[in-house]
């Protein structure tokens, strides 16, 4: 089962990258707009927040995807998914931190800090990030998924993309709650 994305992990990434409309260098010394958006940045470019948000939603499929490649080894739950999302949008991949899928969850925990280092210098933004992903990688949904699936079939989350956006909203994984709702409608 494939995973994206929260709104908490988007915020985080927007919380983290801040947004210019006006291109600048980064502390990678790297042409940079939007939400820390590179690809085609050029000196002095500017766009609107509307391109800004167009840039983060597509820039950020490509870490999804990339992330997705370990969820069979590690079944992430929503929190865990999205820290990884923001770390890989902004080292470019998390296959170093999890050693190509070979490390356990705590050793993951344990190393998200050490990478807070652009161009040799410790920056102390990346320090606040690391510790920010560690957070939420770390932090447990209140509810398990059947509990929220019982919520779901009570009605309390709406429906449709109302409920979609509303449990991912939250750090809930919404298609394996779709999972157990489904189970246990056909229970019934």
């Amino acid at each position: 089962m494939k995973m994206n994305i929260s709104n908490n992990g988007l915020n985080l990434i927007k919380k983290f990258e801040g947004c210019r409309l006006k291109s600048y260098k980064c502390s990678a010394n790297v042409w940079t707009i939007g939400y820390g958006h590179t690809k085609g940045v050029k000196e002095g470019m500017q766009i609107t927040q509307a391109q800004a948000e167009k840039f983060l939603k597509d820039d950020v499929k490509k870490f999804v995807t990339h992330v997705n490649k370990y969820h069979q080894i590690y079944n992430f739950n929503q929190n865990e998914f999205d820290a990884l999302v923001s770390f890989a949008f902004n080292v470019g991949s998390i296959s170093q931190l999890t050693k190509n899928g070979s490390r356990s969850r705590s050793v993951i925990i344990s190393k998200i800090p050490l990478y807070c280092n652009a161009n040799g210098k410790r920056i102390q933004g990346l320090v606040n990030r690391r510790i920010a992903e560690k957070e939420l990688f770390t932090k447990k949904n209140t509810k398990t998924n059947k509990e929220v699936a019982i919520e779901v079939i009570n009605g309390i989350w709406g429906n449709g993309e109302e409920r979609k956006r509303k449990l991912t909203a939250n750090g809930y994984n919404y298609k394996a709650i779709q999972v157990e709702v489904n189970k246990m409608l056909k229970a019934d």
